[in-house]
């Protein structure tokens, strides 16, 4: 049987208003913090071009370098969300 059932119940059901409540939370809840992580990593990308794009119309010093660290620092981020995600995939799968 797909352990996949219970996310696909419980998205379907949230879309129709039906109140449902899974029998495998802890999937859906690594699931969707999965998704998060995804998320937050985007986000945080996107703050540094915004932050990279003012510093350089403005010519603060030492800031595009601290920028350009922490994307560096956002990309093992991202790298171990990847794993975290296949870790996840493989458990439940």
């Amino acid at each position: 049987m797909d352990k996949r059932i219970s996310l696909t119940i419980t998205e379907v059901c949230k879309k129709l208003g039906i109140d449902y409540s899974s029998c495998n939370p802890n999937y859906i809840q690594m699931i969707n913090d999965a998704k998060r992580l995804g998320e937050i990593f985007r986000d945080l990308k996107i703050i540094a071009g915004d932050l990279e794009a003012i510093a350089d119309r403005h010519n603060v010093n030492g800031l595009k370098n601290l920028i350009h660290k922490d994307a560096l620092e956002l990309e093992k981020i991202d790298h171990e969300i990847i794993q975290i995600a296949k870790k996840i995939k493989e458990e439940n799968d």
